[in-house]
């Protein structure tokens, strides 16, 4: 196989798997050759590894640049989808970027970096119907990608979940204020999926901090409300209870004294 072969396939992949760049240049030769040419590029600094199995290119447009870091999320398993801050990020909405970068997978992988970034998994919660989650994700752009990505209905749970994968609680609803709808059928299908009256009563309290901008109907949040099972939640872990306020409706405490409605405007 020529070189060149190699060559044109860097100048227009950015981001790349191994089993790609082996099943798309040259058939006619072997894999080994194919492979051999590609170690050649990255020892003449046309390309680089990122991790096992997965790499950039560093040619012609892409040269010298930061790659594509929510690309690089979605090849880093054949089952990722990029979440939480990232998928806020991606559906155009975080007030704020973040540089680690956030995917879920089955698959256990040790955080990598790339170019200044920290790609982060996240286990994939226990589930109920694990084959259903495939509806809870969907395909969105990413510069010059199309990526999966949690739903904005998945992305708000996640969240939620792992506020610290949002940015923090701030961060997070002054983010939610960029999306202009939400289905709160969706947002309670996948809590129960989850089967977790905690993540219920804070997806009713958060969706009501948008309930005018996301014109929802108030009797939809009958349908978290109808998952919560006895007793208290909280919003966020570890807090003191002389720290929190309740709130009756969902049976939640939220830590007091701080404008929630106010990061709701953006």
């Amino acid at each position: 196989m020529k070189t060149s072969a190699t060559l044109r396939y860097l100048e227009s992949h950015e981001v790349f798997t191994l089993d790609e760049y082996l099943g798309a240049v040259d058939p006619t030769v072997s894999e080994r050759t194919r492979y051999i040419n590609l170690q050649n590029a990255i020892r003449r600094s046309q390309a680089y590894r990122i991790k096992r199995g997965l790499y950039a290119s560093n040619l012609g447009v892409f040269r010298d640049r930061v790659p594509n870091v929510h690309l690089v999320a979605a090849k880093a398993a054949d089952d990722a989808v990029v979440s939480h801050h990232s998928a806020l990020e991606v559906h155009g909405v975080a007030h704020t970027p973040l540089r680690t970068v956030y995917y879920t997978s089955a698959q256990k992988i040790t955080a990598f970096a790339v170019r200044g970034y920290l790609i982060r998994r996240v286990a994939l919660p226990a589930l109920r119907a694990t084959q259903q989650l495939e509806r809870f994700t969907t395909p969105v752009r990413a510069g010059t990608a199309v990526v999966p990505v949690s739903t904005r209905e998945r992305t708000l749970v996640d969240c939620l979940r792992a506020p610290g994968k949002a940015g923090g609680l701030e961060e997070l609803l002054r983010s939610l204020g960029g999306f202009t709808s939400l289905s709160v059928d969706d947002v309670a299908d996948y809590v129960g999926l989850l089967g977790s009256p905690t993540l219920a009563a804070r997806a009713g309290w958060t969706i009501e901090l948008f309930e005018e901008r996301w014109r929802i109907d108030p009797g939809d949040l009958e349908k978290l409300r109808v998952s919560l099972a006895g007793g208290t939640y909280w919003l966020v872990r570890g807090a003191a209870r002389g720290e929190a306020r309740f709130v009756p409706r969902w049976r939640l405490y939220v830590p007091a004294g701080l404008p929630f409605e106010e990061w709701a405007l953006g």
